[in-house]
C-alpha cells in the first residue's frame, strides 16, 4: 500500500519566500563587502600614503667594496683621454634632480678599440649624440642641452627687448631698403666694455637675446657668412628676405658659459683666433684675446688705438713688439704661432694663432669659463685649442682641442651643412689639424 506525501500550496510558497530573501541577503551581503573594501582603498591611498614622488637614488658603494685603486673614490663625473690600446675606466652615472654622481670605476678592456658615436650637429637641430660625455657640438653649438657642454647665449645688439616688443638699438642704422646695420664704433666699444670690465653680463642683456640656447663641446668653426648665425639660433631662414629676418647677419654676440673640471694638474694655455674676435676668461681671468679685433687693447679714448685692429699689419707689429719685450701687463705671455698646417688664411689676416696667458689648474677642481664669439658683420669663423706647457712651451704640428666631450669636429661635415644653409664663405674651409685624443674638460652644473 503507497503512501503520498504532498507539502501543501501555503507551506510551498513560504518555502520559496524564504529562499529569495536568503538569496537577496547574500547579494546585498557581498556588494556591501565590495564598497567597504573599495572605501578602504581609496582611504589608504590618498590619505594614508599620498602622493609620493617618483625619483632615483644613487648609490655609491664603500670604497672597499670597489676594485683596487690608487686613486681617491670620485665624488663626480672626471674623463682622461687615453689611445684605443688602453684600458679606460669609465665612470657610471646615476641622476638625481640635475646633478651627477660617479659610481666605482669599471674596467673595459679596449685592446680592439672603442667605438664612439660623435655625430657633428653645428646648429642645425638637436644632437644625436645622446646623455652624458656626447652632447653638444662644434661650431656654434647644438640645441640640446643637458649633457657635457657649455651654454650659448645668442645677442643682436642692433635691437632692444623681446619677442614683439623688440626695437632698433641706438647701435642700429635702417637703410632705404630695410637693412639694418650696426654702428662700428658703438659695437666696437660695446664689446670692449664687456672684456674689460669684468664680462659683467647686463653689458649685454640690455639688447635683445635669444630664447633658443645652443651647447658647445668644441669650438672649431670654418669661414662662413655672417648669417650662419643667426640661422643656428632660429632667428632666420634662408626662405625668406633678410629683412624679414629677426635678427639680420651683423652686430651679433655669442657668449658661452660653464664650469669645467680640470682633467689634470698642470699649467696650460689657450691657442685659437677669430673673425672678428674669440677671448676666454678662465677662473675669472683674461686668458685668450685674439682675432682681427683685439678687444682687450682697444683704447675706449682713441676710439680704437694703435693696437686694437691688429688685422692691420702696423697695429699688430707693434703689438706683438710689445708682447716679446714683455710691456703689455694685459697679455703676458701671449704668442704667434705661424705655419701651423691647414691654418693660411689666419697668418694671412692676423699673423697667425694667438697663444693667450699660462693658467694653474688642479686636476679634479671645478672652474668657471666663458667665451665670446663676436661679429661685426661678413664673414665669421674661429678655432680655440688647448695646449699642456707644463713641462714647458714646445712646437707642435697639431694640438689638442678644448673641448668638454668626446665629440670632434669634422670639416668635410661642416662644410656640407654650411652649403645646406648657402653659408660658405668664397669656397673657404680651414682644416686645421688636431689631436684625436685631446684632454676631456669635463662641464658640470
Amino acid at each position: 500500500m503507497a503512501i503520498h506525501i504532498q507539502m501543501s500550496e501555503e507551506a510551498e510558497a513560504e518555502l520559496r519566500k524564504e529562499a529569495l530573501k536568503n538569496k537577496l541577503s547574500a547579494v546585498l551581503a557581498c556588494i556591501l563587502f565590495i564598497v567597504m573594501g573599495g572605501g578602504i582603498l581609496f582611504f589608504t591611498a590618498v590619505f594614508i600614503v599620498g602622493d609620493t614622488p617618483v625619483s632615483f637614488l644613487a648609490y655609491t658603494p664603500p670604497a672597499e667594496d670597489g676594485p683596487p685603486t690608487n686613486a681617491p673614490t670620485p665624488r663626480e663625473l672626471t674623463s682622461r683621454s687615453a689611445p684605443s690600446s688602453s684600458s679606460v675606466a669609465p665612470s657610471v652615472i646615476v641622476a638625481t634632480s640635475t646633478s651627477a654622481v660617479a659610481l666605482a670605476s669599471v674596467e673595459i678592456d679596449m685592446s680592439d678599440g672603442l667605438a664612439l658615436d660623435t655625430t657633428l650637429d653645428i646648429g642645425l637641430g638637436d644632437s644625436d649624440l645622446g646623455e652624458g660625455l656626447g652632447d653638444g657640438g662644434s661650431g656654434l653649438g647644438s640645441g640640446q642641452g643637458g649633457g657635457s657642454a657649455l651654454e650659448g647665449t645668442f645677442y643682436d645688439l642692433k635691437q632692444t627687448g623681446k619677442g614683439r616688443s623688440r626695437k632698433l638699438s641706438k647701435l642700429a642704422k635702417k637703410g632705404a631698403d630695410g637693412m639694418l646695420t650696426c654702428d662700428l664704433g658703438a659695437y666696437h666699444e660695446t664689446i670692449a666694455t664687456f672684456v674689460q670690465k669684468g664680462w659683467n653680463k647686463s653689458v649685454l642683456s640690455r639688447y635683445f637675446e635669444s630664447e633658443r640656447k645652443l651647447y658647445a663641446s668644441n669650438f672649431y668653426m670654418p669661414m662662413a657668412n655672417a648669417k650662419y648665425a643667426p640661422i643656428a639660433y632660429e632667428l632666420g631662414d634662408i626662405k625668406k628676405p633678410l629683412t624679414q629676418w629677426v635678427c639680420q647677419p651683423n652686430g651679433w654676440v655669442v657668449v658661452y658659459r660653464g664650469k669645467v673640471r680640470a682633467p689634470k694638474t698642470g699649467k696650460f694655455r689657450f691657442i685659437g683666433t677669430g673673425d672678428d674676435y674669440i677671448g676666454v676668461r678662465f677662473n675669472n681671468k683674461l686668458a685668450l684675446s685674439a682675432g682681427e679685433r683685439l678687444f682687450s687693447n682697444y683704447d675706449f679714448k682713441a676710439k680704437g688705438g694703435e693696437k686694437f685692429a691688429i688685422s692691420e699689419a702696423p697695429k699688430r707689429n707693434a703689438f706683438i713688439k710689445d708682447v716679446k719685450a714683455n710691456k703689455d701687463h694685459d697679455h703676458k705671455g701671449y704668442e704667434y704661432i705661424t705655419g701651423v698646417r691647414g691654418c693660411k688664411k689666419w697668418d694671412d689676416a692676423v699673423g697667425g694663432l694667438m697663444a693667450g696667458s699660462e693658467i694653474d689648474v688642479v686636476e679634479g677642481k671645478v672652474y668657471p669659463i666663458e667665451i665670446i664669439v663676436a661679429e661685426a658683420g661678413g664673414a665669421f669663423g674661429f678655432v680655440l685649442f688647448i695646449q699642456d706647457i707644463t713641462d714647458g712651451k714646445k712646437k707642435e704640428k697639431q694640438f689638442d682641442l678644448f673641448r668638454t666631450n668626446f665629440s670632434t669636429p669634422n670639416a668635410d661635415e661642416i662644410k656640407k651643412m654650411l652649403e645646406e644653409t648657402d653659408c660658405v664663405w668664397q669656397g673657404e674651409v680651414s682644416n686645421i689639424p688636431y689631436n684625436e685624443d685631446s684632454p676631456i674638460w669635463t662641464a658640470v652644473p
